[in-house]
């Protein structure tokens, strides 16, 4: 009795974990990397397209079956980055017990007023001048007596020091450190920090204009795709007129659900906006999945505008993961049961670097279960049914007309 429940255990198991495990749709596999390490893997439109909204449903296997961690990082439309630029050391000499100096050069003479420099850890007190030229003979002060201390750091074997003066634009600049009955300190760089903003990084593609119909005022320009595809933005390029403006709308097919439970479809805008021939015709909304657009121009009394090309795209998104080169690697989704994955990877998000190296997944593949081709059978034939219905019929009538004969005859 033991032995068979657990049998009947066994197979209940078995049977959840096919079912609610492994019930994926699609999967995309990674290509195998040279070296260990971090990697962002970028996730393609057709890809977002059929996984769901918030991803969920995203899982990353190894060859053994293991599933892997990973994180979610998207692009943003514009990130402010501080880089540091170093000068160009032209001479750098130190002298023990004597001034050491450093001269590097401003060659573009921008109008600065700090530098930074890098130096090796030290726990010395030193007095230094900073002082400029233009051609390296003649050199005038342009500050004096500064205290260069606290050059030491506790997470890093260098530190970086702002030193501080009046605007000034000479072509070089020496500072000079008294080194007089002590060692020389060790200064490895000397620059600025140049803050940019930096656009993030997209990922657009063509969308497939399938036709485009004029009538006496609008123009109706359709656009389909072989499956369903993510966009956070759309761009139009069109000819016909030097000069144009003309009220766009952009449609989307969805499908809802009536009273009665039953699917229809209908029309939902994802913009309106002005098509002009001053602009780059880009418009942004959220991220949406989509299968078909249709695109209605408002032409008033102006000729129609020829629809020349129709893009779309969006602010990239990764899954970050460990990658080891020995292994290989599957991305799988498309399962409607799966939750939001809860990995610990995510609490240490800001200890991946931004720039970790990028990779693109292969193409996705449709993994569900193929139905077998049904055997023709009789009665999908809706001609031979037809026929069948018609001689049932007529011998149905043959008969009723000889009954009918005959009674009529007996009488």
């Amino acid at each position: 009795m033991m032995k068979r429940k657990n049998s009947w255990l066994l197979g209940v198991l078995l049977i959840s974990t096919s079912v609610f495990g492994q019930e994926f749709a699609y999967e995309a596999s990674l290509l195998q990397v040279r070296d260990a390490g971090y990697y962002q893997v970028m996730l393609s439109p057709e890809l977002l397209g059929q996984a769901k909204p918030n991803l969920s449903d995203v899982r990353i296997y190894d060859k053994a079956g293991v599933e892997q961690p990973y994180l979610l990082r998207r692009e943003q439309e514009v990130s402010t980055k501080s880089l540091f630029r170093a000068y160009e050391i032209t001479d750098k000499a130190y002298q023990q017990n004597a001034i050491s100096h450093l001269i590097f050069s401003n060659s573009d003479k921008r109008a600065i007023d700090n530098v930074s420099i890098e130096v090796k850890n030290t726990d010395a007190k030193k007095r230094a001048r900073l002082s400029g030229s233009d051609d390296l003979e003649n050199w005038y002060v342009i500050r004096d007596n500064y205290l260069l201390h606290a050059m030491q750091s506790e997470e890093e074997t260098t530190e970086l020091k702002i030193l501080n003066f009046p605007l000034s634009d000479y072509a070089y600049f020496k500072l000079e450190i008294n080194d007089n009955w002590r060692l020389p300190i060790n200064i490895l760089k000397v620059g600025y920090y140049d803050t940019q903003q930096v656009k993030g990084a997209t990922t657009t593609y063509d969308c497939p204009i399938i036709e485009q119909k004029d009538s006496l005022k609008t123009s109706y320009v359709r656009v389909v795709f072989d499956e369903p595809v993510y966009m956070e933005q759309l761009q139009l390029m069109a000819s016909g007129a030097d000069f144009y403006s003309r009220f766009t709308k952009v449609k989307t097919k969805r499908i809802g659900i009536d009273k009665k439970n039953k699917a229809y479809e209908y029309w939902t805008t994802l913009k309106s906006f002005e098509l002009n021939s001053n602009s780059e015709n880009k418009v942004s909304f959220s991220g949406v999945t989509v299968s078909e657009l249709d695109i209605e121009i408002d032409n008033r009394d102006n000729a129609p505008l020829k629809v020349e090309q129709v893009k779309a795209g969006f602010l990239n998104k990764y899954v970050v993961l460990a990658l080891k080169p020995e292994n290989s690697y599957v991305i799988k989704l498309g399962n409607d049961h799966l939750a939001t994955p809860d990995y610990d990877i995510a609490k240490f998000a800001s200890q991946i670097s931004a720039d970790s190296p990028k990779l693109v997944h292969g193409a996705l593949v449709d993994i569900r279960p193929k139905e077998e081709p049904k055997a023709p059978d009789f009665w999908d034939n809706k001609y031979l049914v037809w026929l069948v219905i018609a001689v049932v019929g007529f011998g149905l009538a043959y008969v009723s007309f000889k009954m009918i004969k005959e009674i009529g005859g007996k009488e």
